[in-house]
């Protein structure tokens, strides 16, 4: 069954032929077909928002949809344009009846598409057709929606259309987000609260509450983020909502106001640094944030991390991947330490002189790093075991090995030769260990062989050193404090 699109028809600026009008978006859809050769591929986000723009149901429209129909010939006789197509059943005629001055109507009819490929090129509008069939609801088929067909010879069609499709995406400057976001949010009698979150979401809610409580008298370190420097534009709601959106994407609760006015204020703190205070990057913002609204706890090792890495100088990647990359980083080094050690009571103090200092660690920056001893005299696993290969397994699931040579065991030497044999096989450098010695237990000369003397140890003479000493490698290790 055959299709009549109905419009108005005019040479317009430029001396595009042109037809426009309104059709349902059903038609629309199933006699046109994207051209691969210059439409974009779908981008399934953008399809997905629009998706989501149909069914909210307010506000719904849109500018014209565009498309080309090319045709055999077109000819000017006696002043009036004639279309033939070498498509059966295709037929374009202008009536002669006017509707202006210069605007004729026609009709364009097209035949039952075959193979599900319909004879008009979508131009511009394709993720808006896409997003539409996407829905397979028949209520809006019915719709009506405004539409442009471009009429072009098939031997030009090609070529001008993808001029069309560049102009129509490049000569225009687009909003910026923070126009947008702005227009809306400052908007409270025409978008309140309620209003707000059911058509746009909770974020742009907890945005226009948080806004106003921005002082940057106090907030000095984010000016940048926020665009509050001398010359910058004010960009708050842009950042405000675009975080609040990764936060989402991430799978974490959004925060009221209040507790994301907190959280920035300890991003604030977190931006002291002067490399990190002039930085003017939203998505490192963001991604601090979901450190610190998923409880803070890795949010030391990720600024040590930024600054080690110089992030905070790059200028075009999103917070997903800053958050996906770390974590990766962090997981690798993994929360448990390995004390391998001569346990008796002469030892016994460096052994608590150990425990001391990740004590301190996890107090001084809230993490959850475990220690774990081995003694086979009281280890049970509840079965039958060989005890090398249960201590070995049990090394390479630590982050860390902390390897006591005070009293020269020779077991710790066989832990730390495995470990090392275990980084030479995954071609890993010998930074997952550290070796220590007190001289006021034991004998270096004696304790320490030969084939260790290369690597690096800490040597102390009292269990408050090693302590200190301890905490400081420790705490550089797991990237909470910068190296030298």
């Amino acid at each position: 069954m055959s299709t009549t699109f109905r419009g108005v028809f005019s040479e317009v600026f430029g001396g595009i032929l042109t037809m426009r009008g309104f059709a349902p978006f059903a038609d629309l859809a199933k006699h046109s077909q994207p051209n691969g050769a210059y439409q974009r591929k779908p981008n399934s986000e953008h399809q997905a928002e629009i998706e989501k723009f149909y069914r909210n149901k307010h506000d719904l429209f849109f500018p014209e949809l565009v498309f080309s129909m090319p045709l055999d010939q077109i000819s000017l006789d006696g002043g009036k344009y004639q279309f033939s197509s070498g498509e059966p059943g295709v037929k374009i005629t202008v009536t002669g009846t006017r509707t202006a001055s210069t605007l004729e109507r026609v009709n364009l009819v097209l035949p039952e598409v075959q193979d599900g490929k319909g004879l008009l090129q979508r131009i511009d509008g394709n993720h808006r057709l896409l997003a539409y069939e996407n829905l397979h609801d028949t209520e809006f088929d019915r719709y009506y929606v405004p539409f442009c067909i471009v009429l072009l010879r098939k031997d030009q069609a090609l070529t001008t259309e993808k001029a069309l499709f560049f102009n129509i995406n490049s000569k225009s400057r687009p909003l910026t987000s923070e126009e947008i976001y702005r227009s809306i949010i400052d908007d409270e009698i025409g978008f309140p609260d309620e209003v707000l979150e059911r058509d746009f979401g909770l974020e742009f809610v907890i945005s226009r509450q948080t806004r106003q409580g921005l002082n940057f008298t106090y907030l000095y370190n984010l000016r940048g983020v926020f665009g509050q420097q001398i010359g910058q534009d004010d960009t708050r709601c842009s950042v405000l909502i675009e975080s609040l959106k990764d936060i989402k994407d991430e799978q974490l609760p959004l925060p009221d106001a209040e507790k994301l006015l907190l959280a920035i204020q300890a991003i604030n703190t977190a931006y002291t640094d002067e490399r990190l205070s002039l930085s003017k990057s939203a998505v490192l913002f963001s991604a601090f944030l979901y450190f610190e609204l998923h409880g803070g706890t890795l949010n030391r090792q990720f600024i040590q991390w930024v600054l080690a890495n110089h992030l905070y100088e790059l200028q075009v990647i999103n917070a997903a991947d800053i958050i996906r990359i770390f974590e990766k980083v962090a997981k690798s080094r993994k929360q448990q330490i390995f004390v391998s050690m001569w346990f008796n009571e002469k030892t016994k103090a460096n052994f608590e002189a150990i425990k001391a200092a990740v004590d301190d660690i996890n107090q001084a920056y809230t993490q959850d790093i475990k220690l774990r001893k081995i003694r086979i005299d009281q280890f049970d696993t509840g079965f039958s075991y060989e005890i090398n290969a249960e201590i070995l397994r049990l090394i390479d699931e630590s982050g860390l090995l902390i390897a006591d040579l005070t009293g020269g065991n020779k077991n710790v030497y066989h832990e730390i030769g495995f470990l090392m044999g275990l980084n030479q096989g995954r071609g890993l450098p010998d930074e997952n260990f550290l070796l220590l010695h007190n001289d006021g237990i034991g004998e270096t000369a004696k304790d320490v062989g030969f084939n260790l003397n290369h690597i690096k140890q800490i040597r102390v003479s009292d269990t408050n050193s090693l302590r200190e000493d301890l905490k400081k490698q420790i705490a550089i290790y797991y990237g909470l404090e910068a190296g030298v």
